[in-house]
């Protein structure tokens, strides 16, 4: 069993801490004295502010008291008693000051570790309402949620995740609307996570995911606050890791992966059409170049006979079948879509898109690809570009292939059996207990409106009934005032 902290003088437990963790040439130890006491300090240099280091050492010198000269009032510590809390306490960014007979060692919170201020988000942008975005601090993200949410309900609770270098997990849910099952869950698959290090949410997201091998989303991850709290309020539980810029939501369906935040910002009228297009879109996106390889290649007898006859005129010399064709064409705008991604910012969109354009037009005076091809490729990428959740686009991204293949061995035959797969295999998914098309299937008639359809505010009182919340009515209806009806003859101005 490790000796306290304690037991030896103070000098001596600095010694320990700079011989675990050795060679550390940013490990800093300064001895102090006061009227009656003496010690030593030690911290990580970067990660404690030193100009609040050295005040708090003048103000712990000019005290010298018995039982306060390793406290200081205006300081946040906790006590530390072993070799292995004061390192831990280090590596966090504290600074542990000890003093010498003395039982028991303090470490401050200095902290002034390197993070990046507070920006707009870049991967959920929207044109209204609020900007901010997650960093990579869990203390600045917890507060953007305060800042937002301040309700006593919101409760927060912290877990540590990683055996070799630890990492603080936060769950956050609001006590008397999330159903207790659900935040159990969440507790019980976070604490058997087992791994040495945690990099980022993502790692955390594939532990506690519910089909382990589905590329449909079933957890939602956002950079935005107010997405944040909005579904605490909803009912559901979110997950923070610190060093993530993003937070896990869950459960989350089908339809919350293409609705935009942008959605409740703007007139629930305008909501409406966007949303039906993302829907299509998504659609479009995975079966639109297998419908096209099915038609020409097997169905031509269902298009138009001025269609077929120029569709036919375009493939006249191609030396490729329609299936190659189809696959090097959406091979060739994935690499470049990737390479894009890696560039500079400035310099990936225009690689991006003059590549596209550069390339499809080269291929086409090539002979190597009809130009209907490349207008059925390029719709497909636009139209993937249009969902607002990265992980259904990348889910949209891998279901073209094996739809374009099915359609080039079985037509439209081939498409119509993946399809029904596809959407058996969606039907069986869960989100912590929540069918994944919820509110469809099951049916929620009351949640059906905020699926396709973005009804006004006036009438979503009540939180969804798919999350099974608490508090079902989000106005007691004995709060809630009764809406005013007028008569429109009787209205003056």
């Amino acid at each position: 069993m490790e000796q306290d902290f304690l037991a030896r003088r103070a000098s001596d437990g600095a010694r320990q801490i700079a011989e675990r963790l050795k060679p550390c040439p940013d490990l800093r130890v300064k001895a102090w004295t006061s009227r009656r006491d003496r010690g030593v300090a030690v911290w990580l240099e970067g990660l404690v502010d030193p100009d609040r280091l050295q005040e708090a050492l003048v103000s712990l010198r000019e005290r010298g008291c018995e039982g306060q000269a390793s406290e200081n009032p205006g300081v946040p510590s906790e006590e530390v008693r072993t070799i292995t809390a004061a390192v831990r306490a280090v590596l966090d960014g504290y600074a542990v000051i000890a003093r010498d007979g003395a039982s028991g060692a303090r470490a401050w919170r200095l902290s002034a570790a390197p993070a990046r201020s507070v920006e707009r988000s870049e991967n959920e942008p929207t044109l209204h309402g609020p900007q901010e975005a997650f960093i990579e601090s869990l203390a600045v993200n917890l507060a953007m949620v305060r800042k937002r949410l301040k309700s006593p309900r919101l409760k927060i609770e912290t877990f540590t995740v990683g055996e070799t270098a630890p990492c603080d997990i936060a769950v956050l849910y609001e006590a008397g609307v999330a159903k207790p099952h659900l935040v159990r869950e969440v507790r019980r698959r976070i604490s058997q996570i087992r791994v040495d290090y945690v990099a980022d949410s993502n790692e955390v997201r594939e532990f506690i995911n519910d089909p382990r091998f589905s590329v449909f989303p079933t957890t939602e991850e956002t950079e935005r606050p107010d997405r944040v709290v909005a579904g605490l309020m909803e009912g559901r539980v979110a997950i923070i890791a610190d060093g993530s810029p993003t937070c896990l939501m869950v459960p989350v369906t089908f339809a919350m992966n293409l609705s935009s935040p942008e959605d409740y910002y703007m007139h629930y009228s305008l909501a409406l059409p966007l949303r039906l297009l993302r829907h299509l879109m998504f659609w479009s996106a995975v079966l639109l170049p297998a419908l096209y390889v099915a038609l020409v290649t097997y169905n031509q007898d269902l298009l138009p006979t001025p269609l077929l006859v120029s569709v036919a005129a375009q493939h006249a010399g191609i030396p490729f079948p329609t299936i190659i064709e189809a696959l090097g064409m959406m091979t060739a705008f994935e690499a470049l879509r990737e390479a894009g991604t890696r560039l500079p910012r400035a310099v990936g969109q225009s690689v991006s898109i003059v590549g596209t354009l550069v390339i499809g037009d080269a291929a086409v005076r090539a002979g190597l690809v009809s130009p209907g091809m490349v207008i059925i490729v390029s719709a497909t990428g636009v139209a993937s570009f249009t969902l607002p959740a990265l992980g259904l686009v990348q889910a949209a991204r891998l279901l073209q292939f094996p739809f374009v293949l099915a359609a080039g061995l079985f037509g439209l035959y081939g498409v119509l059996m993946l399809g029904m797969a596809l959407l058996g295999r969606m039907a069986s998914l869960r989100s912590f207990g929540v069918p994944y098309f919820a509110p469809i299937a099951p049916t929620f008639i009351r949640d059906m409106k905020d699926v396709i359809v973005r009804a006004p505010w006036w009438m979503m009182q009540g939180r969804p009934r798919q999350f099974e919340s608490v508090e079902r009515e989000r106005v007691p209806q004995d709060a809630a005032p009764a809406p005013k009806k007028t008569t429109w003859w009787r209205w003056r101005p």
